[in-house]
């Protein structure tokens, strides 16, 4: 939070402070959708239940408590990051599919991709005295212009309450909307506070940052990403999530990891789909080559074939 005289100076200039919109579970999709359009954020308050927080802190806890720290400008050096959170946090999994988050991703990201996939599992945990992050977009890793569209999209769980002094995440409402380069002033950047148990949605065109732990406790985050299926994800989810994990896991978190093929014929295996290799094989039909063709394809494909074997009759 801006110090007073400084909140006072911005009504003064006529300048209104940026804030993060809060909407809860049973919120309509097209409202979440319409916030994300307009502001590129939003917080849903009471996304997860206490049991599946509870779990989530005790799994975290296990492998976090040996984690060095980071030693990077970027990173920080009083922040634990630990990825692979299919793997080892077990109720990840659960926030991974969770009905209102994908209707999220299928609106943003299904218009430019035939499947989305997971770009990035990483619980981060921001030390006392660590200073804020540098602001940033984070779909600049993917080196391609793609105005008005996503490439990717985040959502940072609160594992712990998210407060204006522990490090919660900086966010500048609009700026996925705004001129490359554009530098964001003081009172467009706002803090996504929340209490734990939360999850911040925010686009991967979005300007934002850690926030400065100016208090005596460490805050814990946890983010789970997607990506437009054609995209190399951040994260290898084929490494990260060891095969006997991967085989246990409904369909749909399977195809998250990147079990699917992309259309038109992007992530075979031997021609076939490689959600095959999760079940022993048995679902691989024959040696023989596979198309993955969108739909639409077919009947154009179909024409030329039969016109060009008339022309050898």
């Amino acid at each position: 939070m801006k110090p007073f005289p400084e909140i006072i100076s911005y009504i003064e200039r006529g300048l209104r402070m940026a804030e993060v919109q809060s909407v809860f579970p049973d919120t309509a999709p097209e409202k979440i959708n319409g916030i994300l359009e307009r502001d590129g954020c939003v917080v849903i308050k009471g996304a997860m239940s206490q049991q599946d927080l509870d779990n989530i802190r005790q799994e975290l806890e296990f492998h976090m408590k040996d984690i060095p720290n980071c030693r990077g400008d970027f990173y920080g050096y009083v922040t634990k990051r630990m990825s692979g959170l299919i793997e080892k946090v077990p109720t990840s999994r659960k926030l991974a599919v969770i009905p209102s988050i994908l209707n999220v991703m299928d609106y943003f990201l299904l218009p430019n991709c035939s499947d989305y996939q997971l770009n990035l599992t990483q619980a981060i945990r921001i030390g006392p005295g660590e200073p804020q992050q540098l602001i940033h977009a984070d779909d600049l890793m993917f080196r391609y212009e793609h105005p008005g569209s996503e490439a990717m999209i985040n959502c940072m769980w609160a594992i712990d309450d998210f407060t204006n002094t522990n490090g919660a995440t900086l966010l500048v409402p609009g700026s996925h909307k705004w001129e490359k380069n554009r530098v964001p002033e003081d009172h467009e950047i706002t803090s996504g506070v929340m209490p734990a148990g939360s999850v911040l949605i925010y686009l991967g065109s979005l300007l934002h940052a850690g926030g400065c732990n100016a208090s005596g406790q460490s805050r814990t985050g946890m983010v789970i990403s997607y990506n437009l299926g054609w995209l190399r994800q951040a994260e290898n989810q084929y490494l990260a999530t060891s095969k006997d994990t991967a085989k246990s896991l409904p369909e749909r978190l399977q195809r998250l990891l990147g079990y699917f093929v992309h259309e038109p014929n992007l992530g075979c295996v031997d021609g076939q789909n490689p959600i095959f290799l999760l079940s022993n094989g048995s679902e691989k039909e024959n040696s023989l080559f596979q198309e993955y063709i969108p739909e639409e394809f077919h009947p154009v494909l179909k024409e030329h074939r039969e016109e060009q074997i008339k022309k050898v009759a």
